[in-house]
């Protein structure tokens, strides 16, 4: 890589899914360094294709849909030379498909085929995880209702019945005895693209170790706690606060990603407890992290060496994609799109700097409906939406998006009923 010095200006992104909430953050970070950003979707009705930070938006079809490969092949043909940053699930799958096929002058960072395919499988991802140290809850592919029926017993409940297959939308529902799991078994097998999994209910919060590599170091990290969710059984987060200092969630994450020698994002779930270490500046690991300032990432030449995942924590899932809640990396200083370009432009990265602790909330991205749905939650949803001391992603010098966000929220209602009543525990 050479110095910015020695490069031409931030240049020409393109960024997919502007449906999704965590899409209109990407394009105003890029839109803030300096980047001319395009945008793909489907409709105008994305709330990311109306932000003042966008030059320009293209339509495509969806990414499940036959078309999608080829478009996006002719949008960023058009554009060269682009960085493509995919966004979903299926755009990184598609840019996956495509990954020997993109014309000179198109960019796009996509990790190792191989490792492509592992952290999209869940059953070769908890393998993975197991002969790295990290720990993972008690998991098996169940084939048909009698497979279920027998893990039920075995694992007890809650159930968790799961899509083998990271599928960018929850698709998810916990049995609580014998009596619902026919349906659930159903329900899910009918919408996976893949087997079920059925796996232990593992207790806790959840947490995230999110992460930039490049070639297979770690350049960037950032980790998070849910503070609520949608649904509030286990899902996307609703609110989020980042966590400047976590050992054993750092370790854990930097074992996963190492070992698959990651390239680009990605965003490992775990969920569990947090086990108070009594004096972080002693450890014996070398790491030194005190309270308020994480250990800075190795330049690209040094490996980093991980400890063993503490027993507290268990591994759910990789998202091998930019992740929903990524806003609250954002709202902490860490700059994943951004960077993720400078190095696909031939940049350098200057070392991370320490993240200080931050409270997000999306109060249309499902925090609204997590307390109308949890009465009890409702009075700390709205202190959290109205706190200025709280993050949002509304923005008054850019308003376009948040009108489309509100009518994406009010279309959303049915939705949000069924999704409660099919995944409440």
């Amino acid at each position: 890589m050479i110095p910015d010095s020695g490069v031409a200006a931030p240049g020409r992104v393109v960024v997919t899914d502007g449906e999704f909430k965590h899409t209109l953050g990407i394009v105003r970070a890029l839109a803030a360094r300096g980047h001319e950003v395009h945008v793909v979707a489907q409709s105008s009705r994305a709330p990311s294709v109306h932000s003042k930070a966008v030059r320009a938006w293209h339509t495509a079809p969806a990414p499940s849909a036959a078309g999608y490969d080829a478009r996006l092949i002719e949008i960023a043909t058009g554009l060269s030379p682009v960085s493509v940053v995919a966004v979903g699930n299926g755009s990184v799958a598609a840019a996956d498909r495509l990954r020997d096929a993109w014309p000179k002058g198109v960019r796009c960072a996509l990790p190792p085929g191989e490792a492509f395919a592992i952290a999209n499988d869940k059953a070769r991802t908890g393998e993975l995880a197991r002969a790295s140290g990290v720990r993972t809850p008690r998991e098996r592919v169940v084939v048909d209702e009698a497979a279920a029926r027998a893990t039920h017993a075995e694992f007890g409940s809650p159930l968790v019945l799961k899509s083998a297959r990271e599928e960018g939308r929850k698709v998810v529902r916990y049995v609580r005895d014998q009596a619902e799991l026919a349906e659930a078994f159903h329900d899910v097998r009918t919408r996976s693209s893949a087997g079920v999994l059925a796996q232990e209910y593992i207790g806790g919060d959840g947490w995230g170790f999110s992460a930039l590599y490049w070639h297979g170091r770690r350049v960037r990290h950032f980790m998070h706690r849910r503070v609520r969710e949608w649904p509030p059984s286990g899902g996307a987060s609703a609110c989020a606060e980042s966590v400047p200092e976590f050992p054993e969630l750092e370790h854990a994450g930097t074992a996963l990603l190492d070992a698959l020698k990651w390239h680009g994002v990605a965003m490992v779930e775990f969920k569990g407890s947090r086990a108070p270490h009594p004096d972080p500046a002693a450890r014996s690991d070398g790491v030194g992290m005190s309270a308020n300032r994480p250990s800075p990432d190795p330049p690209l030449d040094t490996a980093m060496k991980p400890a063993p995942a503490s027993a507290s924590l268990a591994l759910m899932e990789i998202n091998a994609k930019f992740w929903g809640s990524h806003d609250a990396a954002l709202a902490s200083g860490v700059n994943f799109p951004s960077d993720l370009v400078a190095l696909m432009e031939g940049r350098e990265l200057p070392p991370q700097v320490p993240y200080p602790p931050m409270r997000i909330s999306w109060p249309l991205g499902g925090d609204l409906w997590h307390g109308l749905f949890q009465p009890t939650a409702l009075i700390p949803v709205l202190r959290d939406a109205l706190s200025p001391a709280v993050a949002h992603t509304w923005r008054a010098d850019d308003p376009g998006p948040t009108w489309r966000e509100l009518l994406q929220w009010a279309r959303s209602a049915p939705g949000a009923w069924r999704e409660f009543a099919s995944t409440r525990r």
